[in-house]
């Protein structure tokens, strides 16, 4: 086999990659908007899945050159699906790492005032338009649609997030203040 005919291989198995990935979350949204396929929800130490799913991103960050700082009050407990909450702080996560400048920092709050839980991940970055701040939670919308396709991101990983809100009768926001870019995900409990 010959030097060049490897390198299409290796550029079929990138693109097939792409496309399981692509399908792989396609198929999670599906499945999160069938109602009939809502999975049992449990009570759970929402503090302590938080401080395991942050851990999970220290390499990341690390190889960003960004700090990962968190305020995490404890003992929050909610009823729910922990997957479902794994996917959400995950995709916030990473999102703020992949958007943040070097050598600043991400910062994950968790706390619970009066009957809701609330979940703030920002960071300093670029910031995002204020016309597009309601579009990046649609499906496919991504903001640097060029580096995104580079980095196989297609634009699903926020408008997951805002559908499993909606079955907890949640919501999620994001606003830009003293340069930083602020989401917000508010659960009743």
């Amino acid at each position: 086999m010959n030097v060049g005919t490897n390198k299409w291989i290796n550029y079929i198995q990138n693109e097939a990659d792409s496309m399981n990935t692509l399908i792989n979350e396609l198929l999670l949204l599906a499945k999160i908007e069938n109602i009939d396929n809502i999975k049992e929800h449990q009570p759970f130490n929402l503090s302590k899945e938080v401080e395991i799913i942050l851990s999970m991103f220290e390499s990341m960050a690390y190889e960003k050159q960004v700090k990962i700082k968190t305020k995490i009050d404890e003992n929050i407990t909610m009823n729910g699906n922990k997957e479902d909450i794994e996917h959400i702080v995950s995709t916030l996560t990473d999102n703020a790492i992949q958007h943040a400048k070097e050598q600043k920092e991400v910062e994950v709050k968790l706390k619970k005032e009066k009957n809701e839980i609330i979940l703030e991940v920002k960071n300093i970055g670029e910031p995002i338009p204020e016309e597009e701040r309601e579009k990046i939670f649609e499906r496919f919308y991504r903001v640097d649609k060029a580096r995104n396709r580079k980095e196989k991101r297609y634009g699903l990983g926020l408008a997951i997030a805002k559908s499993t809100l909606e079955k907890y009768n949640g919501k999620i926001e994001v606003s830009y203040k003293n340069n930083f870019t602020i989401f917000k995900v508010t659960i009743p409990n």
